[in-house]
């Protein structure tokens, strides 16, 4: 009588597990919409949404297709879209969102929070800022349309943050700096030349609201100050009355002079920075910065072999990083942004005191800086 009780339970079981599974949301590929990437503009006060869609065709290629749509909120965006598809998107496969510089300007959280609240969502989607409209970039048509663009964005910027030429944009890392207190964002910049999609720059954030473009070339100094380097490279221009007691003059050895100035290009830098608050009371910070590099490229050739010819390298390119970093530090100060984390040092000696961003923002204008950079080159490339 048990056995039977019991076989008559595990068939009921088995029955009830197969109706459940009828249940189950069939979620096939094919009848899919992946986004990819999404571009937001501000359009008569709407948002318009452009959303890189990528769809399975068993009786076709892979393919790619465009819809742009405008409404108050990125879900309400979502809601159109559908209507000008039959494949269902879903945002599971996000890799990239961009936000034209208008918008970025005036706040992104409310469309970073969406991001937040989907849980299909990695928080590792990258987010980023661009020259004109969003719609305009994703657009382009001098882009390959069999192209997925939001593998190609995305691959892009991962690149670059992988050389060391980026910080890193993740959904991830700008929730981290946004809601700490002593910390702001910065984000890559696209843009659009000659139908090329570049990195113009980088864009530094007041909590949401973008404040300033960085320059590529500048950005080699926050990265310094803001995390742990270990790649990447740099060009410094000096004088070259400078060297000129170990500027190479035999025939055959002196280039012909392209510039006025001389450049010198290190990489393989390693770097490490300590910030500390020295004084409370009057806001001092010292910021102390020792760097290793290898001499990559120069446009006169200097006598490398010489001892004291590296030191007077080493010397000079030490001033020009420290004078770099000084008027880094001033042009953040006049915006308003710190991304370095300055706020964050300041935060560890308040002991119980009060701290909000709105303190620290009138404090940080007022801070000042004891800068020291130690350069050594370990290398002088294949001249020597």
């Amino acid at each position: 009588m048990v056995k039977l009780v019991n076989k008559v339970t595990l068939l009921t079981l088995v029955l009830n597990l197969l109706l459940l599974s009828g249940c189950i949301q069939q979620k096939s590929l094919e009848k899919q919409g992946l986004i990819t990437a999404i571009g937001y503009d501000l359009d008569k006060g709407e948002i318009k949404g452009t959303s890189v869609i990528h769809r399975f065709d068993p009786m076709l290629q892979n393919s790619t297709d465009v819809i742009t749509e405008k409404a108050k909120t990125s879900k309400g965006l979502r809601q159109e879209q559908n209507l000008q598809t039959s494949h269902k998107l879903v945002a599971g496969q996000l890799r990239i969102v961009v936000y034209s510089k208008e918008l970025a300007k005036k706040g992104i959280n409310q469309l970073v929070d969406t991001l937040n609240r989907d849980p299909t969502i990695g928080n590792m989607v990258y987010l980023t800022v661009c020259e004109g409209a969003a719609s305009d970039l994703i657009l382009n048509n001098k882009i390959d349309k069999s192209l997925n663009l939001g593998t190609f964005l995305f691959n892009l910027i991962k690149q670059n943050v992988d050389d060391e030429q980026l910080l890193s944009p993740t959904l991830h890392e700008f929730n981290h700096n946004y809601y700490d207190f002593g910390k702001d964002p910065t984000l890559p910049i696209f843009d659009l030349r000659n139908g090329q999609i570049v990195v113009s720059g980088v864009g530094l954030f007041q909590d949401d609201r973008l404040l300033d473009e960085l320059e590529p070339q500048k950005l080699f100094y926050l990265k310094i100050l803001a995390v742990p380097y270990k790649a990447g490279s740099v060009e410094i221009k000096f004088n070259p009355k400078t060297f000129s007691k170990y500027l190479l003059k035999t025939a055959g050895q002196r280039q012909t002079e392209f510039y006025k100035q001389l450049y010198i290009t290190v990489d393989n830098i390693k770097t490490k920075k300590k910030i500390k608050l020295i004084d409370k009371k009057n806001l001092r910070f010292s910021v102390d910065v020792e760097l290793e590099s290898r001499i990559l490229e120069m446009t006169e050739p200097i006598e490398v072999g010489n001892p004291a010819a590296i030191k007077l390298i080493e010397g000079e390119m030490g001033k020009a990083i420290k004078k770099e970093i000084e008027r880094l530090l001033s042009r953040l100060q006049k915006v308003g942004t710190d991304p370095i984390g300055f706020g964050n040092e300041y935060k560890t000696h308040m002991r119980g005191e009060k701290f909000t961003k709105k303190i620290w923002r009138k404090k940080f204008k007022e801070a000042k800086f004891d800068v020291h950079v130690k350069n050594v080159i370990v290398r002088t490339g294949v001249i020597d």
